[in-house]
């Protein structure tokens, strides 16, 4: 963590962060006590994340997430492979070490990603779900005073579900806040987010997810993040749903991807 040597005043903002995880757990507690109302359900996501640095500007991904439902234990299960492309200097730069970054480099104000999703119902061979994807973001990273960072992520997923691979679209934007506190070698970033998700099957903005966690880099390969999330999905049989997710990140890097510390 020696690249994290250069930020300073760290200790200034421990009252917000404990703000933020108080924020939290109250959201967990009234997340509890939803679940068990009519059209509310729970899930636990566990994820693995691995990222692969190729040069500073280049950067391969690959996610394995998976979800369980507390009541009725059905589980489904994804592989996404990704490419990702980051340009552009920021009027005020920042250099850090984020949930997707893999060491404590200067952001660069834009991303361009493109990947692949495939995913099914776990148990069941797929039957139950089955999806086939190619993902493509545009982001946006603007940075706010107090060191805080605001990123717009503009997705679009093209869909072929289902056996018969049903063609859909979604389209779908999430506005994230972040900030990043140093306690000793650690680095913790709290986040919050919302975005909406409009689907060419229905027409319509049909789901709404809430999002607040942090993630936390103590080692230089490794860092966890948890997660509470809401979403809410008016063409859904469960309207509510409530999820507590944890992922680890890894990080590797190719030689020709290494700077000075």
């Amino acid at each position: 963590m020696g690249r994290f040597e250069d930020r300073k005043n760290a200790a200034t903002g421990h009252p917000t962060l404990r703000l933020i995880c108080l924020s939290l757990i109250v959201w967990l507690g009234g997340a509890a006590g939803a679940a068990g109302q009519d059209n509310t359900t729970a899930e636990v996501w566990p994820e693995i994340d691995a990222w692969l640095l190729l040069a500073p500007a280049f950067r391969l991904s690959m996610f394995v997430p998976i979800s369980k439902n507390l009541e009725t234990y059905y589980r489904e299960g994804s592989l996404v492979l990704q490419a990702d492309y980051a340009f552009g200097r920021m009027k005020n730069p920042q250099k850090r070490r984020m949930v997707d970054d893999s060491r404590a480099l200067e952001m660069k104000r834009f991303l361009f990603r493109g990947g692949y999703l495939g995913g099914q119902s776990l148990d069941d061979r797929g039957e139950a779900y089955k999806e086939r994807a190619a993902l493509f973001e545009f982001h946006v990273r603007t940075p706010l005073k107090g060191r805080f960072l605001m990123s717009g992520r503009l997705r679009s997923d093209l869909r072929w579900l289902g056996d018969n691979h049903e063609f859909s679209a979604r389209l779908r934007y999430r506005l994230m806040f972040e900030k990043e506190f140093l306690v000793g070698h650690a680095s913790i970033v709290p986040y919050a987010s919302v975005e909406p998700y409009y689907d060419t099957r229905y027409k319509t903005v049909n789901r709404v997810r809430l999002v607040g966690g942090a993630t936390v880099a103590i080692w230089r390969r490794f860092a966890l993040e948890t997660n509470i999330t809401y979403q809410y999905d008016s063409k859904s049989s469960v309207t509510n749903l409530f999820a507590i997710g944890v992922i680890l990140h890894v990080f590797f890097e190719t030689p020709s991807a290494r700077g000075p510390s």
